[in-house]
C-alpha cells in the first residue's frame, strides 16, 4: 500500500484510512465488510471538516489513499465537470462504494438477468436508482451495476473500491447501441463484446442518457 500520510491532513481524515484498512485486512471480500466500510465513511463525511478536506483534497490529486497502480483498498475522488457521465458498470466480483462530497448525482443500480436463448443478448435489468448529496453513501455488491448522471456540476464524489481496477476485468454496457463490453483496466481495451437488451417494467423506463450527457473522459 502507498504510504498516503500527507501534510496538513487532518488527524481524523488519517484514523479513518487506518479504520478503513483495518476494516478491510486481508481480505475485503469477507462477508460484512462492504457495510462496514460504507458505515464509517458514512460517519465520517457527517463531520464538516472531514467532507470539505475531502471535497478539496480531490482538485490536485484525485487519488486520496492507494492508486490504480496498487493493489488493495483505494479511493479516488471523481469530478464531474472532468468526468461526466458514466454508462452502467461494474467492478467485476469486486464491491465499490461512492461516497458524495460535493454537488449532486443520481446513481443508477443495475443487475444481469440471464441471456434470452433466442438471440444471445445478456438482459440488463433495473434494481432502482438514488439521488445523492453531499455526505450520501451508497454500495454496489459485487455484480452490480452503476450508472452515474452528475446533476449539478460541482459533482465531486469518492469512488471507494477493494482493490485494484487494473487487476479486474469489468462490465460495461454501452445503453445508446446496446454493446456490452468486457473492460480490463490492466490491459486498456475490450477483452470480449457482445450486446445486451433492458428489460423489466422499470428498465424501460430508464431512457438511454441524450447526447449532451455521453461526452466522458474514457
Amino acid at each position: 500500500m502507498t504510504d498516503t500520510t500527507v501534510p496538513n491532513r487532518p488527524a481524523k481524515l488519517q484514523a479513518l484510512f487506518d479504520d478503513m484498512q483495518r476494516i478491510a485486512g486481508d481480505d475485503a471480500h469477507r462477508p460484512g465488510v462492504l457495510e462496514q466500510l460504507a458505515d464509517v465513511m458514512k460517519k465520517a463525511v457527517a463531520d464538516p471538516e472531514v467532507l470539505a478536506y475531502l471535497r478539496d483534497a480531490t482538485t490536485d490529486n484525485p487519488d486520496l489513499y492507494g492508486s490504480m497502480k496498487d493493489p488493495g483498498l483505494g479511493i479516488m475522488g471523481v469530478h464531474s465537470s472532468k468526468i461526466g457521465y458514466r454508462e452502467p458498470h461494474d467492478h467485476g466480483d469486486c464491491w465499490a462504494i461512492n461516497v458524495q462530497v460535493a454537488g449532486n448525482l443520481r446513481l443508477v443500480h443495475w443487475t444481469q438477468d440471464g441471456v434470452d436463448p433466442a438471440t444471445g443478448k445478456v438482459r440488463l435489468r433495473k434494481i432502482d436508482e438514488v439521488l445523492m448529496g453531499p455526505g450520501d453513501v451508497d454500495c454496489s455488491p459485487p455484480g452490480v451495476a452503476h450508472e452515474l448522471y452528475p446533476e449539478s456540476d460541482d459533482s465531486i464524489e469518492l469512488a471507494v473500491r477493494c482493490h485494484s481496477l487494473a487487476s479486474i476485468i469489468q462490465n460495461r454496457y454501452d445503453r445508446t447501441c446496446g454493446v456490452h463490453i468486457k473492460w480490463s483496466w490492466g490491459q486498456k481495451k475490450a477483452v470480449a463484446t457482445g450486446q445486451f437488451e433492458v428489460v423489466g417494467e422499470a428498465g424501460l423506463n430508464a431512457l438511454p442518457p441524450g447526447e449532451a450527457m455521453t461526452a466522458r473522459v474514457k
